[in-house]
């Protein structure tokens, strides 16, 4: 009963919800309250720049998170058989122990690692079934300021490489790293890795890619009961590069 139950939570819960979730982050507006708060230390028309400022970041964030929505929102030449419509955001189908493989989930449902000067200033994810059996492809994506986005993108391939073994603390959910070919993923902007063993007790593969386009950072998980295609994963990674792309035109 329990191996059941974890099946259906990992792999059908995706069915509810909504479509694609995304939000801006309004970090920049409460600093500038805040410095508005300290009036003490500052004219009142340096306190009014400043709030002016992180109104300004916001209307920007809100557009990057409405142009990020967009991205996911309208896929199109995903990969045959996939569907276009765009589920809620991936679950994990169990918390990884090892804080790496976390990294790596978390960044895949829509919660990315922190820049060294705050946040994403926007993020999104969303899922889209496969045509075999608990086949998915989770997608998250998250906007920077300036190049942070390359230095978080270091950060997930140093977690890829550190990710050796997921696991939740029992046999029925482990995964283990595995070498696996994905055409046409790799340099300086992109790098994936295989995680194969259990789920809820169910053989399970999951492929795992990180990558950078622009300001935008991109963490896609490709999941299934039944082995994922390397070649499809590769697609899917080439396809999302291609349509982040034109958040920076």
């Amino acid at each position: 009963m329990r191996i059941v139950h974890a099946a259906v939570a990992g792999f059908l819960a995706l069915a509810t919800g909504p479509s694609v979730a995304t939000y801006a982050t309004v970090g920049a507006a409460r600093g500038a309250a805040r410095g508005v708060a300290r009036g003490v230390t500052a004219t009142e028309r340096a306190a009014r720049d400043t709030q002016g400022t992180g109104t300004t970041r916001n209307a920007m964030a809100a557009r990057s998170a409405g142009r990020l929505r967009g991205v996911l929102g309208t896929m199109r030449d995903l990969p045959e058989g996939f569907f276009s419509h765009a589920r809620a955001p991936w679950r994990a189908p169990f918390r990884p122990r090892a804080s790496a493989c976390r990294a790596l989930f978390d960044a895949a449902a829509g919660r990315p690692p922190r820049a060294r000067l705050g946040g994403a200033t926007a993020v999104t994810a969303a899922t889209y079934d496969g045509p075999h059996l608990g086949e998915l492809a989770g997608v998250g994506l998250a906007v920077y300021d300036g190049n942070e986005a390359a230095g978080r993108l270091d950060a997930l391939r140093a977690a890829l490489i550190r990710c050796a073994t997921a696991d939740a603390g029992t046999p029925y959910d482990r995964l283990k790293a595995s070498p696996v070919p994905l055409p046409g993923i790799g340099g300086p902007d992109a790098a994936g890795r295989g995680l194969t063993g259990r789920v809820g007790g169910y053989p399970y593969r999951m492929h795992v890619v990180v990558a950078r386009s622009g300001h935008t950072l991109i963490t896609l998980v490709h999941a299934g009961l039944t082995p994922p295609d390397p070649a499809r994963t590769a697609e899917l990674a080439r396809l999302l590069v291609r349509e982040v792309g034109t958040l920076d035109g």
